[in-house]
């Protein structure tokens, strides 16, 4: 429950009892206060109703909020009665409802009672605090265990206490009596109560207030400035400061001494309810939040368990959605084999996992030493996958693929350590569904020879040592992963069946997403899409600036449906390459590809190059210190061939520092538009002047292509750019 509508509910309905019902209703009295206790911040605005009977005694109606940092609210709604007695005594009774927003999320009632005695000098109040509210769940206390063989649930609880206070305090004749100040001092006790299982907590506290009246500018407001100190058997020792001013809406004729009336006087009691969380909820039985399947057996496995071939015996015995707790180092002669369902954690790594029937989540973090798997056989990976498994939190080397699945659905990898394979650092053949996060993947094998390792369209299944190698995945996520010393990056392709004219694609490479990704020292390209579609790469940065061989940065062959944000790429012969193949399946086109926020810099060609493609719009563009061109435009005559460069947009992109020009055409191109700005570069275009090359420009509907702001003439193409 929000604290501005509360009070505005509270003050419209309290405005409105003020204009009938009593006949001596007094000017309401508006309240704001400010304290710091415990080493935070609150603050408090309120609205105090008071009513004078005909019998000199009176009520009032009281709303309230009171906030903290970090948005949790009370807001308190009361009335109280006040009775004036002999030698200026006063006695009352009140009571509220109270309504609190805890810093877990939840929400507690209170119904609270007190009694006051007021006097000239002395003066003392008591009040008893009554929770409405059951437990709740608090959701960031809750916890997973391994009791036995069992992995259980404990939710975080939170409950409010009953308690009660008291304080007694006198006023010190410490100002002259002319003066329109006065100072109190009190002490008291508090208690709340120990249900539940905890102790009783007992405290006591001291507390002095200084006010003044007849604030300039508005007569009968106060302002009270107070300090105070407490001690229990639970928070130990704690100290905090008050401010606190009152101001009657419109004044008040109760001026200089009149203003500290007891019948007007603010209530003395907690701010808020008082509120305790812990680990001690309902224990339930535990799921895993990756399959969403009940957790099986819990089993651990080691050095001690045996060999791989002993582990996989203890796998198959655990059965489906088997949990597997992995620690210290284990070697691996064999594949380690995950069935269906089954999630691999290693020592101090965690998991999502929730409650089965709460359906909170939190993360299980597994005991023991960090698991590091070394795979000793090189023709063998070290882990394989089964549907709907999972591998966190582990450090793995050596073996053919540090993890491997094929045919697998719904896949998930986290805080994985990959490195030192002899083949790819993870590898998924014809998947449905992989996640990987949090993955360190580096120093794996780095070959060299173009022969056996560069990628080529007459093999496009083939892309090899990729740190994470998806032939045929649909559904692929690779998000906050850092990739160094490979020799490819990230590849992921459809599977393509070449055994007959034309190629078919027989497992579709679509729905890819690469977010928050690092790339360095990459031998070949970073990225590399073929044949793929409905791909998102955002906050990607690919750096090969460090190293002397390397080949492009970011390659789309034949992929569409693209979408690139917040890209930067650093080295490389060409930063970003768009390219549609000839020999690729007839459907493996690049086009509508959408680039916004784009930075190049360093590359040893091209800043971006594109090869028959089409349907490309570029936005936020920056390229600096290209080796030759800012961009370079190649067309085929010949449509077998992948046909013009066409309909491209350059909007809003900056050409610095390119060795030779800011655009290159070679080819036919048609309707190129957009608004490049071209600085410190030779010249702003240049076009192939080769009799054979077939350079042209053609612009249609309205495309026009601007360089530092002068459009660039179709017809004078050759002429202008060289």
């Amino acid at each position: 429950m929000k604290f501005p509508s509360l009070f505005v509910v509270a003050l419209a309905s309290g405005t409105a009892l003020s204009s009938h019902v009593f006949a001596q209703a007094q000017q309401p009295i508006l309240e704001l206060e400010g304290n710091l206790a415990y080493g935070q911040g609150t603050g408090g605005l309120g609205i105090f109703m008071p009513f004078l009977l005909d019998s000199g005694n009176g009520v009032f109606f009281d709303a309230r909020g009171h906030f903290v940092e970090g948005s949790v609210r009370q807001a308190s709604f009361g009335m109280g009665y006040r009775h004036r007695i002999e030698n200026g005594w006063l006695l009352g009774g009140y009571g509220y409802l109270d309504v609190f927003n805890s810093e877990h999320g939840n929400t507690f009632n209170q119904l609270s009672f007190g009694i006051e005695a007021l006097g000239p000098v002395y003066e003392g109040r008591a009040n008893l605090y009554l929770p409405l509210s059951d437990d709740k769940v608090a959701a960031s206390l809750s916890h997973a265990f391994v009791s036995g063989s069992e992995l259980k649930f404990q939710a975080g609880r939170e409950f409010a206490r009953t308690g009660a206070d008291a304080e007694a305090g006198m006023r010190l004749p410490v100002f002259p009596e002319g003066m329109n100040a006065e100072m109190k001092v009190f002490g008291g006790a508090y208690w709340y109560d120990g249900a539940r299982g905890l102790d009783d907590t007992l405290g006591v506290k001291a507390r002095t207030e200084v006010s003044f009246s007849g604030l300039p500018g508005v007569s009968g407001s106060t302002l009270a400035l107070g300090a105070s100190v407490s001690y229990d058997n639970e928070d130990r020792t704690e100290f905090g400061v008050t401010a606190r001013l009152r101001v009657p809406l419109g004044g008040s004729s109760r001026t200089g001494k009149a203003a500290f009336d007891p019948m007007f006087q603010h209530v003395e009691r907690s701010d808020f309810i008082r509120t305790y969380a812990d680990r001690d909820g309902v224990i339930e039985a535990a799921e895993f939040v990756h399959g969403g399947q009940a957790v099986g057996k819990v089993v651990s496995i080691s050095s001690a368990t045996g060999d791989a071939a002993a582990i996989n015996a203890a796998l198959t015995t655990a059965g489906t959605n088997a949990l597997v707790l992995a620690n210290g180092g284990i070697s691996l002669g064999q594949t380690l084999q995950l069935g269906a369902g089954q999630h691999l954690l290693g020592g101090g790594g965690s998991i999502a996992v929730r409650g089965a029937n709460s359906r909170i989540q939190a993360a299980f973090r597994a005991d023991g030493q960090a698991a590091n798997l070394t795979g000793t056989n090189t023709a063998a990976n070290v882990v394989t996958m089964g549907i709907g498994s999972e591998v966190a939190g582990l450090a793995i080397s050596g073996g053919l693929a540090a993890i491997a699945s094929n045919g697998a659905s719904n896949l998930s990898i986290s805080d994985v350590d990959i490195s030192n394979t002899a083949g790819d650092g993870i590898r998924l053949d014809n998947v449905m569904g992989a996640t990987i996060s949090g993955a360190n993947i580096n120093d794996l094998y780095i070959c060299s020879s173009n022969t056996n390792c560069e990628f080529a369209v007459g093999r496009p299944n083939r892309a090899p040592h990729a740190a994470i190698a998806a032939l045929g995945t649909r559904g692929l996520t690779v998000r906050d992963t850092v990739i160094d010393s490979v020799t490819y990056g990230i590849f992921a392709g459809s599977r393509i069946d070449q055994s007959d004219w034309p190629e078919l694609i027989t497992h579709a490479a679509t729905d890819i997403v690469i977010d928050n990704v690092k790339i360095s020292k990459s031998r070949r390209e970073g990225i590399l899409l073929v044949a793929a579609n409905d791909v998102t790469m955002n906050k990607v940065t690919i750096d090969n600036s460090e190293q002397g061989l390397d080949m492009d940065l970011v390659v789309l062959q034949g992929t569409s449906d693209v979408t690139i944000t917040d890209m930067t790429l650093k080295g490389g012969i060409n930063g970003l390459m768009l390219v549609t193949a000839s020999t690729l399946p007839e459907d493996a086109v690049t086009t509508n590809v959408n680039v916004r926020g784009l930075t190049i810099d360093g590359t040893r060609n091209a800043g971006i190059f594109l090869n028959p493609v089409s349907g490309i719009s570029f936005k936020d563009v920056t390229i600096s210190n290209a080796g030759s061109y800012g961009a370079y435009i190649y067309g085929s005559e010949w449509d077998f061939l992948g046909g013009p460069v066409k309909n491209i947009d350059f909007g809003n992109m900056r050409v610095e520092g390119a060795s030779k020009a800011g655009l290159y055409f070679s080819g036919p191109a048609e309707n190129i538009r957009g608004d490049i700005t071209v600085v410190g570069t030779p010249l702003n275009c240049l076009a192939d002047q080769g009799a054979w090359s077939g350079t042209s420009l053609t612009q249609t509907d309205g495309s026009v292509l601007k360089l530092n702001g002068t459009a660039l003439e179709a017809s004078k193409l050759k002429t202008t750019c060289k």
